[in-house]
Formats: C-alpha cells, sequence, structure tokens
C-alpha cells in the first residue's frame, strides 16, 4: 500500500570538521548505516540518501546494502539536490535527516509524520513540521514535496540553497510552518547527539558501548535516553598510558585492562615511539578491545573528559596537551608536577618523603592468573607466602626493562651465573646490548630474549626475579617467585627496604652482595593485602565519577594550579593563591542532604544526643555570642547592653537557624530573630514551636525583603555553616549586602590552626567533614572578609581539647590533674582551639 512519503537521508564526505564522518564506524556501523537503519523503521514508499557526485561512488554500495537508493547531486546547493531528487519522484511527504544524526528518534519520527498528514487533511494545510525539544541530533523534519519545489524557485538566499528547510520557515509569510513541542517521552534538549566534530563522535562511541550488545537493531528512544544520562556517556574517561622507550610496557597494558574492562578511550598519540605498541594493541583487539578505544586527540570542552595518567612522569607539553579536563588523575605518578593532580594513585607505592598522595593500594595490580601452586600459592592468596625450607633456583629471570636505561643486565649475569652455576638464566634485554662483557665467562647457562608479551602470566615458570622497584617485582610476588630488586637508583634502595624486599643495594655488583639478598627474610616478600576487592578499572571509574571544584571564594581557573595542602583517599585540599582560603578542590563523596536524619541520626552519631535534645546547651552557646554581638552593637551605637525586657530594636538573621537555639537566645538578648534553613522539619519547628519567623530557602537564592519585609539587618549571624558553601563568594557578596553598614557579621567554623590541624595535619584533613568545603584559618580571616567589606572586630578561639594534645596523649594525664589544666591554659592562650568564632562589622 502506497504512503506517498519519500526519506531522504542528507550526506556528504566532505566535511571539514570531520572528514568522512559518515563512515566513521560505530560499533559494528557506520554513522551512515545508524541513520538508515532508524529511518528504515518509518514506513515509505521511496528510501534515498542524497549525496554529491564525489561522494556517489563510495555511498552506493553501502546504500544498497541497507536497501537504499542513492542520488548525486550538486554539493554545495543542497536545495537544488533535493528538488532534482524530488523531481524523479512521485511523493506528497518528504521526511528529511542528516548521515551525521546516529541516533534519529524514530518513534518521534513516526508520531511527527502522523501529525503532519492531520494538518493536510480536508482543507487544513502545512507545508513544514518538526518536532522540538528532542536531543541535538535525534529529530528530523517533515515537508511537503510540492511547497519545497515552490519554495526553491522562488528564493536566491545563499543560505536557504546550502540548506533544506530554511527555504520554508524562514519565510513563513508565504508557508505554514508549525515548530511542534515534542511529547514529553522525547523532550530532553540538555542531550546532544549528533556528530559534528571528533569529540562528538567520540561522544557517539559513548552511547553504543553504553548500550553494548544491542547493536542489531537500531536503538529506541528509551534507549538513547538512558545511555545519554548514564555516567559512560556524560563523563567520558581517557586513559593516557607512557608509550615512550625505557618506560617498559606495564604501563600500557594496564591502561588497556582497564579500558577493555569498562569501556575508557585510550589516548595514544599518532607519533608513538614504543616499537611495540601495535603488537599490544592487536593482543587487546583479540581479547575483545574495541578499535573505536583507543584515539589520537583528547576531545576538546564541548566533551570534557577526566583524564587519567600513567605515564611514569609527566611532562610540561602532556600538561598543556591534556589541559581541558574535568579532573586529571594521575598513577604511579613520579614527575615534579604532581600540583596539577587533582588525585594520586600509588599501585606501586612511593616514599612518602618525595611527595604524599591520596591512596596507595598494590592490591588493585593485576593478578597473574598463573602462580606457583607447587609452593602453596593460588589465586586466592595472594598476599606472599611462607619461604620455604630449602630452596632451589632451577629458573632464574632477570628483567630490567627492553632497553635497561641503569646498564645493570651484563653486570648482575655475571654474578647470577657465577653463584647459580647450576641454574637456567633468562634475561630480557634490547637486540641492542651490548655483549662483549660476558666474553671472558661461560654464558652456556644464559638465555637472552627480546621484551616478553604478557610477562604477568610467565612470570611463574621462574623461580627467582631479579628485577628494579616497579610493577614486575609485585607481580612476581603474587605469582608466589622469590624476588630480587635491584638499585637503579637510591630511591629504589629506600622503597625496596621500606616494604620489605631483598635487595641488593650497590651498583658494583658483588658476590657477596648477591648472596645476601639470597639469605634474606623478604626474600618471599609479604604484600599488604586490602579489604577492598575492587579492580582497578572499577576503582578509576569511582575516581572519574569524583567531583572538582575551584576555590568557593574566587571561583577562578588559575594558569597554574593552587598548592595541594593535604590529600586523602575520597578529597584533596588545595589553597587558593589569590586569596589564601584552604578549599576542598576534589572529592568522591556524595553531596549531603540536610534533613531530619541529618539533625537526629547523623548528630547524635557525632555528639551521642540529637539535636532537640542538645537543643539548651547549643541556646547557652547563643547566649554567650549574644553577648559579645550586643557589645559590638552598642559600641558602635552607643548604648548599653540590650537587656530581655527591652523593646526589641535591632533585627538579627540567623542563616542555617537549624531548630533554632541561636534565635532563642537573641530573642531573649531583645534582638527581632529571624531565621533560615534548608531543612523543612527544622523550619516547622521553628515557626511552630518558638513561633519565631523562618522560612525554608536555600541561601543566598533567599528574598528577605518579599519573606521578612526587610531588605538590611543589624547583624547576620551563620554557626557552622559557612564552610558548607560551595559557592562561599557569592554567599558572603550577599551577606554583606544584608548587613547594614556599621552591622554584625559573626559566624563560628572549624580552625585549621587548632591543636587537631598543628599537631597532626594529616589527620585533621582526613576526619574532616566530608561537606565541609573550606577550612578557616584565624589569622588569614580578616584578608579574606575585607574583599566583601568586613572588618574583623574580635576572634575567639573555642572548642579546646587537652586531649588531642601530642604530650597529654604520650603522658595520659586525665581532666582536672594539673597538667590537663596547665595544657588547657596553653591551648587558650595561643588560641589553640579546634573551632573558631569570628565577629566583624559591615564597613
Amino acid at each position: 500500500m502506497k504512503t506517498g512519503r519519500a526519506i531522504i537521508i542528507q550526506c556528504r564526505l566532505s566535511s571539514t570538521r570531520l572528514p568522512q564522518k559518515a563512515l566513521k564506524p560505530l560499533g559494528n556501523k557506520t554513522l551512515l548505516e545508524w541513520a538508515m537503519n532508524s529511518m528504515k523503521m518509518v514506513k515509505a514508499d521511496y528510501y534515498y540518501v542524497a549525496t554529491d557526485y564525489d561522494s556517489y561512488e563510495t555511498l552506493l554500495p553501502i546504500c544498497k546494502k541497507n536497501g537504499f537508493e542513492c542520488y548525486a547531486g550538486d554539493l554545495k546547493d543542497v536545495l537544488k539536490r533535493f528538488v532534482e531528487l524530488l523531481s524523479t519522484i512521485k511523493t506528497k511527504t518528504v521526511i528529511r535527516a542528516t548521515a551525521d544524526n546516529p541516533f534519529l528518534f524514530y518513534e518521534a519520527a513516526q508520531e511527527s509524520v502522523k501529525l503532519f498528514e492531520e494538518k493536510n487533511k480536508g482543507k487544513a494545510h502545512c507545508d513544514y513540521l518538526t518536532f522540538t525539544g528532542l536531543p541535538h541530533g535525534s529529530g528530523v523534519e517533515v515537508f511537503l514535496s510540492e511547497s519545497l519545489k515552490k519554495a526553491a524557485a522562488e528564493t536566491a538566499d545563499p543560505y536557504d540553497h546550502e540548506h533544506v528547510g530554511p527555504a520554508l520557515y524562514n519565510h513563513k509569510e508565504k508557508y505554514i510552518c508549525e515548530f511542534v513541542p515534542s511529547p514529553r517521552r522525547y523532550n530532553h534538549p540538555e542531550f546532544r547527539t549528533t556528530v559534528d566534530t571528533y569529540s562528538d563522535y567520540l561522544r557517539a562511541v559513548s552511547i553504543v558501548n553504553a548500550i553494548d550488545g544491542k547493536e542489531n537493531e537500531p536503538f529506541s528512544t528509551e534507549q538513547i535516553l538512558q545511555a545519554c544520562s548514564s555516567p559512560k556517556v556524560k563523563i567520558p574517561v581517557v586513559l593516557v598510558p607512557s608509550v615512550t622507550k625505557g618506560h617498559g610496557t606495564g604501563h600500557l597494558r594496564r591502561c588497556l585492562s582497564a579500558a577493555m574492562e569498562k569501556a575508557f578511550f585510550v589516548y595514544i598519540p599518532e607519533d608513538k615511539t614504543l616499537e611495540e605498541t601495535d603488537k599490544i594493541l592487536n593482543e587487546y583487539y583479540e581479547r575483545g578491545l574495541k578499535k573505536t578505544q583507543i584515539i589520537s586527540t583528547i576531545p576538546d570542552e564541548t566533551y570534557l573528559p577526566v583524564v587519567i595518567t600513567d605515564t611514569f612522569e609527566l611532562t610540561k607539553q602532556q600538561l598543556k596537551e591534556l589541559n581541558n579536563n574535568r579532573s586529571l588523575i594521575s598513577i604511579d605518578e613520579g614527575s615534579s608536577f604532581t600540583e596539577y593532580c587533582d588525585y594520586l594513585l600509588d599501585i606501586i607505592p612511593s616514599c612518602k618523603k618525595v611527595r604524599f598522595v591520596n591512596k596507595t593500594d598494590s592490591s588493585l595490580i593485576e593478578k597473574p592468573k598463573n602462580t606457583k601452586t607447587d609452593l602453596g600459592l593460588d589465586s586466592e592468596n595472594l598476599p606472599g607466602i611462607e619461604r620455604p625450607q630449602s630452596i632451589r633456583f632451577e629458573n632464574v629471570l632477570v628483567c630490567l626493562g627492553g632497553e635497561d636505561p641503569g646498564g645493570l643486565t651484563i653486570p648482575i649475569i655475571k654474578i647470577v651465573s657465577k653463584i647459580l652455576s647450576r641454574a637456567k638464566i633468562t634475561a630480557v634485554c634490547s637486540s641492542k646490548a651490548d655483549f662483549s662483557a660476558l666474553e671472558d665467562i661461560n654464558t652456556k647457562n644464559v638465555q637472552f630474549v627480546p621484551p616478553v608479551s604478557n610477562l604477568r602470566e610467565n612470570l611463574f615458570n621462574y623461580d627467582l626475579v631479579l628485577t628494579h622497584y616497579g610493577l614486575t617485582a609485585f607481580e612476581a610476588v603474587y605469582a608466589g617467585c622469590a624476588v630480587i630488586l635491584l638499585p637503579t637508583s637510591r630511591l629504589h634502595v629506600n622503597l625496596a627496604r621500606k616494604y620489605n624486599f631483598a635487595f641488593m643495594s650497590d651498583k658494583n655488583f658483588s658476590d657477596i652482595g648477591l648472596q645476601k639478598a639470597l639469605n634474606s627474610p623478604f626474600l618471599f616478600a609479604k604484600l599488604p593485602v586490602s579489604e577492598e576487592c575492587n579492580s582497578l578499572g572499577d576503582f578509576l571509574k569511582e575516581l572519574s565519577l569524583g567531583t572538582k571544584m575551584l576555590c568557593p571564594v574566587c571561583g577562578k581557573v588559575q594558569a597554574y594550579p593552587d598548592k595541594v595542602i593535604a590529600r586523602n583517599a575520597t578529597r584533596t585540599y588545595r589553597r587558593c593563591q589569590d586569596c589564601s582560603m584552604i578549599y576542598m578542590a576534589y572529592t568522591l563523596e556524595k553531596e549531603k542532604l540536610y534533613q531530619k536524619t541529618y539533625f537526629f541520626e547523623d548528630y547524635k552519631k557525632q555528639y551521642g544526643k540529637t539535636y532537640e535534645e542538645d537543643f539548651e546547651s547549643i541556646k547557652a552557646q547563643g547566649l554567650r555570642r549574644m553577648k559579645i554581638i550586643s557589645s559590638l552593637s552598642d559600641k558602635r551605637a552607643g548604648k548599653h547592653f540590650t537587656s530581655k525586657h527591652s523593646k526589641k530594636t535591632e533585627n538579627l538573621f540567623d542563616i542555617g537557624c537549624a531548630y533554632g537555639p541561636f534565635l532563642a537566645a537573641a530573642e531573649e538578648c531583645g534582638f527581632n530573630p529571624f531565621g533560615t534553613d534548608i531543612s523543612e522539619e527544622a523550619v516547622a519547628y521553628v515557626q511552630k514551636k518558638l513561633k519565631i519567623s523562618a522560612v525554608c530557602s536555600a541561601f543566598p537564592d533567599i528574598d528577605t525583603s518579599q519573606e521578612f519585609g526587610l531588605e538590611e539587618f543589624d547583624a547576620v549571624t551563620m554557626w557552622y555553616v559557612i564552610e558548607h558553601f560551595k559557592d562561599l563568594g557569592s554567599v558572603l557578596r550577599k551577606v554583606s549586602s544584608l548587613v547594614r553598614k556599621g552591622g554584625i557579621f559573626a559566624f563560628s567554623t572549624p580552625s585549621a590552626e587548632g591543636i587537631s590541624a598543628v599537631s597532626d595535619k594529616e589527620h585533621f584533613y582526613q576526619i574532616s567533614p566530608t561537606d565541609h568545603y573550606t577550612v578557616w584559618e584565624p589569622g588569614r580571616a580578616a584578608s579574606i572578609l575585607k574583599k566583601f567589606s568586613f572588618k574583623v572586630e574580635k576572634i575567639v578561639s573555642t572548642g579546646h581539647h587537652p586531649e588531642r594534645f601530642p604530650s597529654i596523649k604520650k603522658c595520659g594525664a586525665q581532666k582536672g590533674s594539673a597538667k590537663w589544666k596547665m595544657i588547657e591554659a596553653l591551648s587558650r592562650a595561643k588560641k589553640l582551639g579546634d573551632t573558631v568564632e569570628i565577629y566583624c562589622r559591615k564597613m
């Protein structure tokens, strides 16, 4: 049955931004084939690809394979191309799509055609119709064939002729064109599915990978939307391995394994320098890695990736190339550029004296599947093995990298072949190695081999492995081998000693040095076991979901990164180079919601009682604070302290009022209190039980003139609230606008100059709440607050804890003792409280 419809897909191969993009592979099809397969779902009499003369021969067989005709016309005058095609067929309705849109909503296309045809029934008329609100690249245009022919004859506008639809909808005085809001099911303008640039193409690859294993039929709307909203597509991950000579192949293999597991991209520049790269890539392709996962260009700002480097040492050139990213995560990074890294992961443990990292976890090493089960090691028991009673080294491996930059292979072979004369020695080395130094010894028991493909799974064949501190050493331990480390540098000697490996410490190898290492109790190293069983791919996926943040005060992207102050397993803290604020720069933690559970359950976990149960003690603190605020207010106004019996003349606004204990204290001290909080339960308590004006609103979005009829206040307060704002700059600007000139702004917050931070900085940031985005230092507060027109009038050190002083921990002095009292007095005198209250005046 005739439908009176023709589907025409517009296509050319001469795109300058992404040449021949229609032929780029997506899964098991090209972009053009995805578009054709989708449009085949829409019933029509004709299915055409309209292309130019130069592209025709290339596209013709692809069209025939997918049930489409191919028509060639003018390259630049696309309108002319369409009209000439329409003159060869008899059709009423045309559905136009483009070949760079592989994820067309064919269901939406079906509905838009049906609606268009209904609008042309009887005396009704419509020349052009399209749904609006679809993802950019998922929609089609529907128009009357005769209307387009007429419009083409009437317009000489170059823009109209370069396109198709504008010939109609740019001339609405002549043609009825409808842009219909799409049904809710299709309405997702926040997504982009077209392929116009290389970054768009990588997004398309991610969409296909996110719907893995479902490529035979066109994707449904739900499949496409689900993929577009998934982290796999929204947050692209690009792994950057080292492919530099002298660095071995472990970095590349590690990245390829993680990429294959989690569908990450792997960046390998076209001028790759590792000779074995192609060979290794082919090995992983055979194991299931997709060729579209290997990229030679980093996505741009339109598809910002998380970049994870495994480069041995980052260079300035690499940092410049990797500049556009959501976050920069580095594995086993040994350069002097670690300040650029938002997260540092050491899989091979490093020396803390050199640098500190977020996390060290050698259990993330990909374990050998083949192990020396005869020595009692199996895949379920990986931390190490007990030293056998008697050891026979029949097979020995010397492996110092294909290039052996330290030149240690030949010297160690001379010693090993002498001490272990009956052993078969295999040495991994380059064909360019100089063997002349071995002419004076018997090398019959020595075999020289080139770098071994997938060495990890061959290590179990050796009883003893001599290597340097690195991936092979750890893999050999997990495989059940005895391991001796050789000294490529003084640092590596220190690392071998720190992590309990047998090692030789002198490059001038000797019989005694090797014999000492063979007798070491650490010949079979004991590696720590992590309780977490994540694979490297799983953990990197988790890291990719972390949030990178700028300074909450300045919000400025710096040319050189802010200095890292602290790192721990879930967070990185930096100091802003402009305002000196310490802030959380990267976090893996989910954002906390301040609802009833926070005030009752979370608060009780921390303080042993619920917020409501602690109401009176919090209020008592509020009364103390109010005396300071009143004193500063009276000092400015020349008044005496306001009593609770006085007429309320001064207005106070408490931000983050919670259940209102401070509001109750302010009211008792004669102020007119107002409050706001984002917890509905807390605000309801303040309104109904305390009978105090409060609203549920996020700060700084609140409009106080609308809510309270007040544009300014005599005092604005925040008690343990200020540290919770990610956009502190806008918060402080809003506060400044709410405080009258001469008025008071007061807040409390944890102190980075308290005893906890001073005595154990690492632990201080480790236990810092995950929703504290800024960490204040009282000594730097004045310069920060000055930017917002505030002058610090008084700083009160609070939260004094003698039990946190090292001397009390060491001697175990009890509360009330002379030592305790002395330390408490010292804490107050030196202002070493772990919290601080800052009172300032609006200038």
